[in-house]
């Protein structure tokens, strides 16, 4: 008896500690609070976070990230711009290095308070973002904190990529 509850408590333990070295290191959920990535992610989505994903590769551009705020909790926005890009928007297009962005997930179009502007609108010297920063936005614009209001973010404050939507359970998804 008294070695069946020694093996249970340490196949509890080893559990709490894989437990512990995933959320810490690989994977956290996070709850959206809020509409501003409507309707890619809406409020009260849970989603998965690979926090691990870009020790082994670069951001890219149309990213959904998960990063640290300076002045809220943390955010959840779509990478637009990476360093080298330039990035403008104009009459609510947003245009990337000249090319206009196809943004389907785009779907709310009423009149923001910054449906223009250049990197130099947002703090930005000279016509490309810089290393270590990225430029983000949520997919609805007319109501989005965002790099708009914000500035570049660093790549220090990336806690990691969006990779699964698990809840509400009828709307799992892995590709946004």
């Amino acid at each position: 008896m008294a070695k069946e509850i020694r093996e249970w408590a340490v196949a509890i333990l080893i559990a709490i500690v894989v437990i512990a070295v995933i959320r810490m290191f690989l994977f956290v959920s996070f709850s959206v609070d809020g509409l501003s990535m409507d309707p890619t992610l809406e409020d009260g989505d849970r989603v998965v976070v690979n926090k691990f994903i870009y020790d082994l590769g670069e951001v890219e551009q149309d990213d959904v990230i998960v990063f640290e705020s300076n002045q809220d909790s943390a955010y959840v926005k779509r990478v637009i711009g990476v360093p080298g890009d330039t990035v403008e928007m104009v009459d609510k297009t947003v245009y990337l290095n000249g090319e206009p962005l196809q943004e389907d997930y785009v779907v709310h179009q009423e009149e923001s308070y910054m449906d223009n502007f250049t990197l130099s609108d947002l703090g930005v010297e000279g016509d490309v973002i810089p290393q270590g920063q990225y430029l983000v936005l949520g997919d609805n614009r007319p109501i989005s904190r965002d790099s708009r209001d914000f500035g570049l973010i660093t790549e220090d404050s990336i806690i990691g990529e969006v990779q699964l939507r698990f809840w509400p359970l009828n709307e799992i998804a892995i590709d946004f």
